[in-house]
């Protein structure tokens, strides 16, 4: 009998002991992110906002745009030093993927040398590889293919990228899981792995004669997306970023690709940006398409002084927009919380 309470009462303790380290290892990685976005604070735009899959819906980019005061009604840009990233994903599911495009080359025309950032997705992949069955119907063929002869040109200009690194920031459609992290010789930068999913783009696009063919481990689904490879930048769920026991200390991925299917204007327990509490990862995937939620909601950092903020906003019930600081809720004490509504921009 007594052999018995002690087995339970050293289970008891191993239990607690393994919650306790996870628990540390959890608040180690938060303290990092939260100590690297400090530490580049000053290097940082003063405005920085990262906008999700659009899939076609041009309504949804004219809105967020328009909410964040970054452009006028005619798409020419109006946030002045703000840094806008787009995730990628334009194309497929919703009817103006061709529109959507031509407004985010309107803004890039008019704003400042690097201020709108254009990141290629999966379904721009797809195209690229001639596959269109997600096309809406109103895209004709000749709409698609001269889509992606643009898109082919853009990359090699640099006007769209593969990914986008500011700061802690790494910016990528789909993210980096550990797994891939481990087979790269590159370091676990933000820098250095924009880097590398840029020049692998470029080069796979300069290879194209006719019909591209993504090959690669950076190229490849997982089987969290019903493919074999091991799930690349373009690919990965945020399933598998979410459940990770560890991501690189100091790096905020910045991803896209997992939609989010509940209606935020509908119910107040609607979350569509969705993100690590140690912050380093964020889905900007809110469902914005009127192919799937049609929500309104995107991230934007915000620098004060030398004090950056990160904040998630989402269009809720009655119109009204919350907004929900990350950095006060996870890099401050838990007390320092905060979910308001319509703060000033």
């Amino acid at each position: 009998m007594e052999w018995g309470r002690l087995v339970v009462r050293v289970l008891l303790v191993a239990v607690v002991c393994v919650v306790l380290l996870g628990e540390s290892k959890k608040k180690a990685t938060s303290d990092a992110q939260c100590a690297a976005l400090a530490a580049a604070a000053a290097e940082l735009p003063r405005r920085l906002v990262a906008i999700g899959d659009l899939h076609g819906d041009l309504d949804a980019l004219r809105e967020i745009l328009a909410e964040a005061g970054l452009a006028d009604e005619g798409c020419e840009w109006r946030g002045e030093d703000a840094v806008l990233v787009q995730l990628g994903d334009v194309v497929d599911r919703g009817p103006s993927a061709e529109e959507v495009n031509e407004c985010l080359r309107a803004l890039q025309a008019t704003a400042p040398a690097g201020s709108v950032v254009r990141l290629t997705g999966n379904h721009e992949l797809m195209w690229a590889e001639g596959d269109f069955r997600f096309a809406s119907r109103t895209e004709t063929e000749a709409v698609r293919r001269r889509s992606v002869k643009r898109w082919k040109e853009e990359v090699g200009s640099g006007a769209v990228s593969g990914a986008f690194a500011v700061g802690p920031f790494l910016f990528s459609h789909a993210g980096f899981r550990p797994r891939m992290l481990d087979t790269l010789a590159v370091p676990q930068t933000a820098a250095s792995l924009a880097s590398f999913v840029d020049r692998e783009l470029r080069d796979a696009v300069a290879t194209c004669d006719g019909r591209c063919r993504f090959d690669g481990p950076l190229f490849s689904a997982g089987p969290d997306r019903g493919g074999r490879g091991l799930g690349g930048a373009f690919w990965t769920d945020f399933s598998v970023l979410a459940s990770a026991q560890t991501l690189p200390p100091g790096l905020i991925q910045v991803v896209g690709h997992t939609a989010a299917y509940c209606n935020a204007a509908a119910s107040s327990g609607c979350e569509p940006l969705r993100f690590r509490q140690d912050l380093a990862a964020i889905c900007v995937d809110a469902g914005l398409s009127v192919a799937y939620a049609s929500n309104r909601a995107y991230l934007h950092g915000r620098r004060d002084n030398d004090t950056f903020s990160l904040h998630l906003r989402t269009l809720g019930p009655g119109g009204r927009w919350r907004d929900q600081d990350l950095t006060a809720q996870f890099c401050s004490t838990p007390a320092a919380a905060a979910l308001k509504d319509d703060p000033p921009r």
